[in-house]
């Protein structure tokens, strides 16, 4: 069974046939047919504004729009009831920061870790 070819061999070959075999002249109609090539390439199509688009972008314009005055009409009280839950939302935020940024640091540098592994491994096996 033959040993397969490797990168240096395989570059090797490739530099002695580009030395040894005889240069031949390009053929003169090469460009004609390059350029009739290029100039044949269509031309981008026009922009198409489908009804897809237009249902979309409604359902989402009547979305927003119901969003917006749902926010523009709530009653006082429940305005009051969601300023206090973001206030105590924040506070816990703040008060877990304490254990949560040296957890998502090291979550991040093992995330980071787990990426670098197999490339690692990868260049040792070389």
């Amino acid at each position: 069974m033959d040993s397969p070819v490797t990168p240096e061999k395989q570059k090797a070959v490739i530099e002695n046939a580009l030395h040894t075999y005889p240069v031949v002249p390009i053929p003169r109609d090469i460009t004609v047919d390059v350029m009739a090539r290029i100039q044949s390439i269509p031309a981008t199509p026009r922009f198409r504004l489908t009804w897809n688009d237009f249902v979309l972008s409604s359902v989402l314009t009547i979305c927003i729009a119901a969003v917006w005055f749902s926010l523009q009409n709530l009653p006082p009280l429940v305005v009051a009831q969601l300023r206090k839950e973001s206030i105590l939302l924040y506070q816990q935020l703040i008060v877990n920061a304490r254990w949560l940024l040296p957890v998502l640091s090291f979550g991040v540098a093992g995330f980071f870790a787990a990426l670098t592994i197999p490339f690692l491994r990868r260049e040792l096996r070389q």
